[in-house]
């Protein structure tokens, strides 16, 4: 069976800016993964006219809506306040949660104040989430057309109770488990995956699949669904047929992530790798090393920005530098080869480059990055010219070097 979902998060902070909205991006996902997509995701502040009228609007149009925030214990807070009034019923205290509430306060050393009563009201009939992650429950009424499950908007808590309450709802709806895959591309951008796609978007064999795409950039995530009899042997298939059309730009899939994935296969080989970073400033190291386990294959990471830090740290010749200017290949082989002798690594890998908003002439614009990386084999570098703004090079770089490694790691 199809399902209608649609997301709802209140807070005047995430209309100011103050806050970024990280649930509702993570709950889709998950979502997708569960053969999903979400209809609408729907924004409003803490006001309680406006609130009502986006509970009325969702909840006429979903099966299933969850919303988030609101339900903390402060004047802003109007999440069960307003559900209550759209459904024309009251509010009532709900004894257990108001316990938990209390034995939470008396749990951490704090008073608990009599605000945070309100934690524990809620629209009469509803259904009650208990949170083992903080101070407010979450509940679930029927409004309109739609099941409404009302979280609160910590993310710890957001989320645990997105998987212990919405996530088994969806898959006891939807029946027969669906079967979905992500793959991850570095290289191309989202509109050539689309176009190199085609052949098997529109196989008649897959028809009803429902294909995505996520630019996490730099890279792209081709994303499928498949529903019904056979699923999970169609969705292998489709795989199979992606991996064949993109080869080796297709470096991982599901939740793999690039820097993890190249940690672990140093490890299981026993090898190392050294970073010499200029223009990237030390974004290179600052991904590896938030893998659990790094150190086990990194040893040393340097950000030379100065041409004189190139030369007394790494080695990098001066009269290399005046012939060649820090951004050039030889620049960038040179970083790449002396961090790796330093180290006493497998591995070197050196990136030089302009990332701007200044620096750039004719000759080397802004954007303009070198890449090298030196191993067992000799040295081997790239040339690249990336488009955006100095993060957008920055990362840019930063991922390629990780997938030069990648590559050499699979020969």
């Amino acid at each position: 069976m199809s399902l209608s979902v649609e997301l709802l998060a209140t807070g005047d902070e995430l209309l100011t800016g103050q806050v970024v909205d990280t649930n509702s991006p993570w709950l889709m996902d998950r979502l997708w993964d569960a053969g999903v997509m979400v209809g609408r995701k729907t924004l409003v502040g803490d006001d309680r006219e406006v609130l009502e009228a986006a509970l009325r609007e969702t909840t006429g149009r979903a099966d299933l809506v969850i919303m988030s925030g609101g339900l903390g214990p402060t004047e802003d807070d109007l999440t069960a306040e307003c559900v209550a009034r759209v459904m024309g019923l009251p509010l009532e205290p709900h004894a257990p949660s108001l316990a938990a509430i209390a034995e939470r306060f008396q749990r951490m050393g704090r008073t608990m104040t009599p605000n945070n009563a309100k934690q524990a009201r809620f629209p009469r009939g509803a259904t009650i989430h208990p949170n083992r992650w903080g101070t407010a429950p979450g509940f679930t009424v029927q409004l309109g057309r739609a099941a409404l499950t009302c979280l609160p908007g910590v993310p710890a808590e957001y989320r645990g109770l997105a998987e212990e309450v919405v996530l088994p709802w969806v898959a006891a709806r939807l029946g027969s488990a669906p079967a979905a895959r992500v793959l991850k591309l570095l290289g191309l951008g989202e509109s050539a995956a689309d176009q190199a796609m085609r052949p098997v978007m529109d196989d008649p064999a897959h028809r009803g699949v429902r294909f995505g795409y996520r630019a996490h950039f730099p890279e792209v995530h081709l994303k499928w669904t498949v529903t019904g009899p056979g699923a999970e042997p169609r969705a292998a298939a489709i795989e199979a047929a992606v991996r064949a059309l993109f080869g080796d730009a297709v470096w991982g899939s599901g939740k793999e992530e690039l820097a993890a994935l190249l940690v672990a296969r140093l490890a299981a080989r026993r090898e190392k790798v050294a970073l010499a970073e200029s223009c990237t400033g030390g974004l290179l190291a600052s991904l590896v090393t938030a893998v659990p386990g790094a150190s086990a294959v990194l040893d040393l990471g340097v950000v030379a920005y100065a041409n004189e830090m190139k030369t007394r740290v790494l080695g990098v010749e001066e009269a290399l530098l005046g012939a060649s200017g820090a951004v050039s290949e030889p620049v960038a082989r040179a970083l790449a080869e002396g961090a790796r002798s330093i180290a006493g690594a497998t591995w070197g890998l050196g990136i030089t480059g302009i990332a701007g908003p200044d620096g750039g002439t004719p000759e080397k614009p802004v954007g303009t990055v070198h890449l090298a990386l030196a191993g067992p084999g000799g040295t081997e570098a790239v040339a690249r010219l990336y488009r955006g703004d100095r993060e957008r090079v920055r990362r840019a770089a930063a991922f390629e070097a990780l997938d030069l490694l990648r590559r050499a790691l699979l020969r």
